[in-house]
């Protein structure tokens, strides 16, 4: 299947969920996720769910690293859609934060993150495949910036669903995830 198709179903199905598939698929993933050994992390990036499109609720994970890694320091992106690049920058407890266009809550102040500090990111999925390659929102983000991080950077992203066999339109850009994780299993590529 290609990426366009593979969006547009699995969205649908995602959205099909009612709130208590959605909670008990949640909480499924998010035991996995505090069985996942992880060394040390300093640096996490992680993002801010849109309910209205029935995401996982990463920051329950994020909070679990937090509670294991007291120091870690939690930034979320802002992204600059004229250059369709990504930052990080620190998730402040009194910051401000903003909706850019397309709706995605952005730290507007807060120190920026070097690319190559960061040690874990939390990568938004709608679909992935057997080999770690996934299907996002379609404009690139997340794929240009872990190019930027180190190499051993961990990439794990979260899915309601199982992997699909295979992305039939991966290309050079796409950067596979390290794991991913569904309510029935974490996957490790």
């Amino acid at each position: 299947m290609l990426k366009k198709a593979i969006r547009s179903e699995f969205l649908e199905r995602r959205l099909q969920f009612g709130r208590q598939e959605l909670i008990e698929r949640t909480d499924r993933m998010v035991k996995l996720f505090a069985n996942l050994l992880l060394p040390r992390v300093n640096y996490l990036l992680s993002y801010y769910p849109l309910s209205e499109r029935n995401e996982f609720d990463i920051a329950l994970c994020a909070a679990q690293v937090q509670i294991k890694f007291p120091d870690v320091k939690l930034s979320w992106p802002r992204i600059d859609s004229t250059t369709l690049e990504m930052e990080a920058y620190m998730v402040q407890k009194d910051g401000l934060y903003a909706k850019n266009r397309y709706n995605i809550l952005e730290p507007l102040n807060g120190e920026w993150i070097q690319p190559e500090l960061i040690d874990l990111v939390f990568v938004p999925l709608i679909a992935f495949d057997k080999k770690g390659f996934r299907v996002g929102y379609g404009k690139g983000f997340y794929d240009r910036y872990l190019t930027r991080c180190r190499p051993e950077v961990i990439k794990i992203g979260f899915s309601f669903f199982e992997a699909l066999e295979r992305i039939d339109d991966i290309d050079g850009f796409d950067v596979p995830l390290s794991f991913c994780i569904t309510p029935s299993r974490i996957y490790e590529f």
